[in-house]
C-alpha cells in the first residue's frame, strides 16, 4: 500500500480528531488531544508540528513533534503517535516515526525523547529499532538535575505511570539500564513512604515504621516473585521495573489521604517479544499476581485475628490492607494514559472466567473482614 507522510494542514485538525476518536480509548484520547493542541500552539511559534499519514485520501495515522530548550539545548519530543485501528501492522507507525526524527533533526534537535509502554509491543519496538533506549530516572537526574521535571511536564509524564522515557541521541552512547535490584528498592521505598505519610497524617505510633518496611517488602516481593517464577516456567526471562512517575504521584495523593500503590511491574526482557492479550500464555502470569496477593492478604488477616501482641496485630492489619489493595489494583480492567494496560484488563481479555473468580474472591475477603 502506498502511504504518503506529510505535514498536517490547519484545515485537517478535525480529521485528526476523528482519527483519535476511532483509534484510541477515552483516556488516551483526552491525553493525546491535549498534546495535539499544545503542538498546534507551538507550531505557530515554529516549535512544533504534526505529521499525518494518508492513504487513499484518508488520514490513517498521525504523530506530533515539539521542541523545548532545556539547559541551552534544543531537544525534541515525539508524541501522540496514532495509527488507525484498521491499518495497524502495515508500517504506518514506522514511517511516521522516521519522518518525525528527520523533522526534529533538521530543526537542530540533537536529542529526541518519546514515551512508550513496554507491553505496547508495536510502539516500543518501533522506537527501540530507531536508536531509542530507556532513559531512566538516575540518567535524567545526572544530566539535567532538578530540570528533569521539565521533561516530565513536557510529556505529561506525571500521569503516564506504566510508560517509560525513551531517548535518542547522536552524541552519547547508550547507557546501561539500571539494574532490577535498584528498581525493586525504589519501589519498596516508594510504597513505604506512602504508608509513612498515611501514618503521620493519622498520628499513628512511629514504632510501626520498621514494621511497615517489612510488610511492604514482603507484600511486593511475593507478588512480583510469583509472576517472575511463572514467566520463567513459560520460558520467558523477566525484569521488574519501577514506575518513577507512579511512585511520585502516589506520594502526592498520600498527602490527601489517598492510597494508590502504583509502584511498578514485571516486564519481559526479550527484544521484539510480541504480547498478544488474547492468545499469550502470559495471562497466567498476570492472574497469579493478584492470586498470590489475595492469599497473602488472607494470611495477614488470620494473623491479625489470632495474635495477641498489639504491634503484631497492627502490622498484620497493614499487611492485609496492602496486599488486598495490590490485588484490587491488579484486577481493575483499566487502561491508563499513554496506552498502558493494567493487569486486570489483560486478565479479563485473556480469560473472563478467571477474572470473575478473582473479583469474587476479593469481594469475599472484604466481606469476611467486615463481618468478623
Amino acid at each position: 500500500m502506498c502511504i504518503i507522510v506529510r505535514e498536517m494542514q490547519p484545515s485537517e485538525k478535525k480529521a485528526v480528531g476523528e482519527l483519535f476518536k476511532r483509534s484510541l480509548s477515552i483516556i488516551d484520547r483526552v491525553i493525546f488531544q491535549l498534546a495535539f493542541e499544545d503542538t498546534q500552539r507551538r507550531a505557530r511559534k515554529q516549535n512544533g508540528g504534526t505529521l499525518i499519514a494518508e492513504y487513499d485520501r484518508k488520514i490513517v495515522g498521525s504523530a506530533s513533534m515539539r521542541i523545548q530548550v532545556v539547559k541551552s539545548k534544543r531537544i525534541g519530543f515525539i508524541d501522540a503517535l496514532v495509527t488507525d485501528r484498521e491499518f495497524r501492522g502495515r508500517g504506518i507507525g514506522r514511517s511516521l516515526v522516521d519522518n518525525a526524527i528527520t523533522w526534529l533533526e533538521k530543526r537542530g534537535c540533537e536529542v529526541i525523547y518519546a514515551t512508550a509502554d513496554r507491553y505496547n509491543s508495536p510502539s516500543w519496538n518501533i522506537f527501540i529499532h530507531r536508536g531509542f533506549y530507556p532513559y531512566e530516572l538516575p540518567h535524567q537526574f545526572r544530566e539535567y538535575g532538578i530540570n528533569f521535571l521539565r521533561l516530565w511536564f513536557e510529556e505529561l509524564y506525571f500521569i503516564g505511570f506504566g510508560t517509560f522515557f525513551l531517548r535518542r541521541s547522536k552524541d552519547q552512547g547508550k547507557p546501561r539500564e539500571t539494574g532490577e535490584l535498584w528498581h525493586l528498592l525504589f519501589a519498596l521505598l516508594g510504597l513505604s513512604v506512602v504508608l509513612w505519610i498515611q501514618l503521620l497524617r493519622s498520628q499513628g505510633p512511629l514504632i510501626l515504621i520498621p514494621a511497615i518496611c517489612v510488610v511492604v517488602a514482603f507484600s511486593i516481593l511475593t507478588h512480583e516473585f510469583i509472576q517472575k517464577l511463572a514467566a520463567r516456567k513459560l520460558g520467558l526471562e523477566t525484569t521488574f521495573k519501577a514506575w518513577d512517575s507512579g511512585i511520585l504521584f502516589s506520594w502526592f495523593l498520600a498527602l490527601f489521604g489517598v492510597f494508590f500503590p502504583a509502584y511498578g511491574s514485571v516486564y519481559v526482557r526479550r527484544l521484539d517479544w510480541w504480547y498478544d492479550p488474547k492468545k499469550d500464555r502470559m495471562g497466567v502470569v498476570f492472574a497469579l499476581g493478584p492470586i498470590s496477593s489475595l492469599i497473602l492478604s488472607l494470611t495477614f488477616w488470620v494473623i491479625s485475628t489470632l495474635a495477641t501482641d498489639n504491634l503484631l496485630i497492627e502490622s498484620a492489619k497493614i499487611g492485609y490492607t496492602i496486599s488486598l489493595l495490590i490485588a484490587i489494583l491488579n484486577i481493575i480492567p483499566i487502561q491508563t494514559a499513554g496506552g498502558f494496560t493494567w493487569d486486570g484488563k489483560k486478565i479479563l481479555t485473556w480469560n473472563k472466567v478467571v477474572w470473575i473468580l478473582l473479583v469474587l474472591a476479593t469481594t469475599a475477603l472484604i466481606v469476611l473482614d467486615v463481618i468478623f
